[in-house]
């Protein structure tokens, strides 16, 4: 069976919809596929349900470390192999309507200026195909539409931005680290496309409950408020629980079909224009799976990354009134452009307002406690007392793109017959420097007045962040889309999300793969 439209858009999520809401809004005709189905978001599996759509028990949902039991319930759980242990990439996304912008925290942060031109500026990497001057427009485009709240009036701000809504009042936690960690660490108020006006408005009502699920609504979601108009246009197709399994292409260079699993049949849908708007990793697999032109092929996958994390556990020696108000409203971003950027990596200091590794109320603490400390009468008491002056502190590091670094295609299948990604990660020189680094961080903030304890929780790659693989830039010899995000080889082919970045830079970034995405539709080479 073979179906025909103007536009076929692969994925749901952020991406997806907005392309969607584009071309809907133009009177084309639209087909949306997505290999998930209805989207939940639980806090007890088998009672929490929160879509219009109709759901099903073999929903698609989140990867399989996101809750306990999370297999019971849910059979199409995402997965990846990795090559090596150390700094692993472990897959942390989902399938399902809205994809990954379901379930993300808000952070709305723009990548540096800087970002664009890490080689020119400090000697690595590759800068990307346009600065910072030209993607502006855009990203003040997607505050907009995600109704950003944010900062005005910062000093040393490396952004002009026209949020909607004002920053999330600092918390008293807040308050108290920014005091004793200066001046190294400069603690301000952090963007979120939450909306922070009163709850009869549709505000945060301080649930901490965001990505999970958010009762009030008022974190953006693209399922929840631009889906829901696009739907009804009588334009627009949405095909859910169907993979795509491959693009086909044709010998003059463009892409003929996709192919797609409906039910148990195979079915060919044809359109003028093809987005890729899965996320990074589906993107990549789709592209691995599908007959490509061989000098596209080879530079698919290379260049892959995501952020480093290290978190710490920090106890001070006063109460912080932990858990109150948002589960995070402020970080440390004046180290993003610090002045040994030409040896060590970007990174930033993100400020939790609880220790979340034990968790975010004295009950939770308590119980974890008992738990994972295995402690127990008076210790247990005076650990869950010390838990009111704990608190989690986040670093978030850039990690080199470099072409060893790279995702391909597993030896072993998922459920519809399709190998799993394969990730090769390894930190590179500077990415170790930049570790050892944080390392002296933590010693400095051990060391300083008012800070009783720091201990190193953990560290790895961000799992919900994956970027590169299909780098953008201007020659198609090292590239694979071009400043627009369309392919070089396939030219009615727009391949969206994080894998066109070129640099991580050291921030959440949704609101450049969105801003990246209003770009690609602003191409003049598009037209029906």
């Amino acid at each position: 069976m073979t179906s025909s439209y103007d536009i076929c858009i692969v994925g749901s999520g952020i991406t997806g919809t907005l392309t969607a809401e584009h071309f809907v809004r133009q009177g084309a005709k639209v087909v949306m596929i997505e290999r998930g189905r209805g989207m939940y978001l639980p806090d007890k599996p088998e009672e929490y349900w929160f879509e219009d759509w109709k759901v099903i028990s073999e929903n698609p949902l989140l990867t399989k470390n996101t809750w306990q039991g999370a297999e019971k319930y849910f059979d199409d759980l995402v997965e990846i192999e990795n090559e090596r242990r150390e700094f692993a990439f472990h897959y942390n996304m989902k399938y399902g309507i809205g994809g990954s912008g379901a379930v993300w925290s808000g952070a709305s942060w723009r990548l540096t200026p800087e970002d664009f031109r890490t080689r020119t500026l400090f000697g690595y990497g590759t800068d990307w195909p346009f600065g910072y001057d030209e993607i502006s427009p855009y990203y003040d485009r997607v505050e907009e539409i995600f109704f950003t709240s944010g900062p005005k009036n910062i000093k040393n701000w490396p952004w002009k931005n026209k949020y909607k809504y004002p920053a999330f009042k600092q918390s008293y936690l807040d308050k108290v680290v920014a005091r004793h960690l200066a001046p190294e660490f400069v603690i301000t108020p952090s963007p979120f496309s939450v909306k922070n006006t009163h709850p009869l408005d549709g505000g945060c009502v301080g649930a901490k409950t965001c990505v999970r699920r958010c009762p009030a609504n008022a974190r953006f979601r693209p399922d929840l408020h631009l889906l829901p108009s696009i739907v009804k246009n009588k334009n627009f197709t949405l095909l859910i629980g169907s993979p795509c399994l491959s693009i086909n292409t044709v010998r003059s260079g463009k892409v003929d079909s996709v192919t797609i699993l409906r039910g148990d049949k195979l079915e060919k849908i044809r359109a003028k224009l093809f987005f890729l708007a899965a996320n990074t990793i589906e993107n990549q697999r789709i592209l691995l799976n599908s007959p490509l032109p061989p000098e596209m092929k080879k530079l698919i996958g290379s260049g892959f990354a995501s952020h480093g994390t290290m978190v710490l556990s920090i106890t001070m020696n006063e109460p912080l009134f932990v858990g109150r108000g948002r589960p995070t409203t402020s970080s440390a971003i004046n180290t993003l452009n610090h002045p040994l950027r030409s040896k060590i990596n970007s990174y930033m200091l993100e400020i939790w307002n609880a220790d979340f590794t034990i968790g975010s109320s004295p009950h939770a603490a308590f119980l974890n406690i008992r738990k994972k400390e295995r402690q127990w009468g008076k210790t247990l008491f005076q650990k869950t007392l010390d838990a009111d002056s704990r608190f989690a502190g986040v670093f978030i590091f850039e990690v080199e793109m470099n072409n060893a670094n790279k995702i391909s295609l597993s030896s072993v299948k998922d459920r519809y017959g399709r190998p799993f990604a394969r990730a090769r990660v390894a930190l590179s020189k500077r990415d170790r420097k930049t570790f050892e680094h944080l390392g002296k961080m933590v010693e400095l903030i051990k060391n300083k007045p008012g800070v009783k304890e720091v201990q190193v929780k953990g560290y790895g790659l961000n799992g919900n962040h994956p970027l590169g693989g299909y780098r953008a830039g201007l020659d198609p010899s090292s590239s694979v889309v071009d400043p627009w995000m369309r392919s070089h080889h396939l030219k009615n082919l727009y391949i969206l999300g994080g894998g066109a970045f070129n640099s991580t830079g050291a921030l959440n970034p949704t609101h450049t793969i969105a801003a990246l995405t209003l770009k690609a539709l602003d191409d003049r080479r598009i037209y029906l």
